[in-house]
């Protein structure tokens, strides 16, 4: 099973958006509480010191004879503090305005990329999805 924490914000190819994107990007909005925007950091500094950046060539599919950034990230089930840690940064999401969705799937998509945490997937038409 895969886990993936998704957001209206912003719709990339058809592709809902992660987490992180609207994570990082409350941290630079001066509109939202220090003190939010200091619990969001405090998050995503725990997921920096601790889960790998995959590398961004295993994001690429060919389609069409072209590269495509099109590789989504999931948590694989086995990854329970990274789940944890991550309902943890998406409620704190919501308290900034941003609706935040839980998927998990069996069929993520052609797998691009795997660790122990994570998997890079090029999704499929039964990839979940919400905002798409």
């Amino acid at each position: 099973m895969y886990v993936r924490f998704i957001t209206p914000w912003p719709v990339r190819r058809g592709v809902d958006a992660g987490l992180f994107g609207p994570a990082y990007a409350a941290t630079r909005a001066p509109v939202l509480p220090e003190a939010l925007r200091v619990a969001i950091r405090h998050e995503l500094d725990w997921f920096e010191a601790r889960l790998p950046v995959p590398p961004r060539e295993r994001f690429r599919v060919k389609s069409k004879k072209v590269w495509r950034p099109d590789g989504i990230c999931w948590f694989v089930a086995e990854a329970r503090e990274a789940i944890a840690r991550a309902f943890g940064l998406a409620a704190l999401l919501r308290d900034c305005g941003c609706e935040v969705a839980k998927v998990a799937t069996r069929r993520p998509g052609q797998i691009l990329y795997r660790d122990p945490w994570q998997i890079v997937a090029k999704p499929e038409e039964a990839t979940p999805t919400l905002w798409r």
